[in-house]
């Protein structure tokens, strides 16, 4: 998918995806996760921005002067950042104009218009005058048609001395070809939620070193995923249909389709959902 595909799919779906999401007025369009305590569709928004912060907290010496997130969404993220982190200035990058727009009134709406803005830009081609203490990246390298250039934008946009904190799901093996049945889930994952740069954590490895990183730590998210819930099933059900009847060319039912397969990757293992921190490797930590 291109940059001008990935946008129209974006500007046309955003509102849609927060209507039918579960984190009320967290303004998430990321997964939820169900935490130790966490209770409510909102509270699983915001348990990966608690994680987020925490390992920011645990890498910096510092805390943060200037926070960067590359996919931004309408910027539920960065707004539970800006309570974290009150000193902080945080930008936000969307390839949607929609998504811009929301961030823009929700940002007016917290008073935060002043700490937290947002532009709209392809975050593999990104050239901003600034360079940040953490540059946070949820669920947007596997939309990238370049990972290695989005890695590329991350070092250029980030201090010597400071954290990469990327959040997405990874293949736990190459694409099993002899193993037709989960190939296809893949495949429906992959084309259902416009994923190109879903790849094994051993390649997004190799690509991040040769960017100029080093891996500091990662945590399996998976198992705080919910996969089983009714809805769960009932799209389960609904998702063969939906395909049978060509129904895929439609953002919302490649959405529901892409998504089933996702949570079958998930129970199979095919897929993790991953938090990973890096940091910029010896050799350029003076950049």
């Amino acid at each position: 998918m291109s940059g001008d595909e990935l946008q129209r799919y974006y500007d046309r779906n955003t509102d849609l995806f927060l209507r039918i999401g579960s984190s009320g007025s967290g303004h998430a369009i990321h997964r939820g996760l169900w935490g130790p305590g966490v209770r409510t569709g909102r509270e699983a928004a915001g348990y990966v921005n608690a994680l987020i912060a925490e390992e920011i907290r645990s890498v910096l010496p510092r805390e943060p002067r200037t926070v960067l997130d590359l996919g931004c969404g309408v910027g539920g993220t960065l707004f539970s950042l800006a309570q974290t982190f009150p000193d902080a200035r945080l930008h936000g990058v969307t390839i949607s104009a929609r998504q811009v727009s929301i961030a823009r009134e929700l940002a007016r709406q917290q008073s935060l218009e002043e700490r937290c803005d947002f532009v709209q830009d392809d975050f593999e081609d990104l050239q901003l005058d600034l360079r940040a203490d953490a540059v946070i990246a949820v669920e947007s390298f596997i939309h990238s048609s370049r990972p290695d250039r989005l890695l590329a934008t991350c070092r250029e946009h980030l201090v010597g001395d400071g954290v990469l904190v990327v959040v997405d799901d990874f293949l736990t093996r190459p694409t099993p070809t002899d193993d037709p049945a989960r190939c296809k889930t893949i495949d429906t994952f992959r084309a259902g939620w416009r994923v190109p740069g879903l790849c094994t954590l051993t390649d997004f490895d190799a690509e991040a070193r040769r960017a100029g990183f080093e891996p500091l730590k990662q945590q399996d998210l998976s198992g705080l995923i919910r996969t089983g819930r009714p809805r769960d099933w009932l799209v389960s059900m609904v998702s063969p249909v939906a395909q049978a009847l060509g129904l895929m060319r439609r953002p919302f039912w490649a959405n529901v389709v892409g998504g089933n397969a996702l949570n079958a990757a998930l129970r199979s293992g095919e897929v993790q959902y991953r938090m990973l921190a890096l940091r910029p490797s010896t050799r350029d930590r003076s950049c």
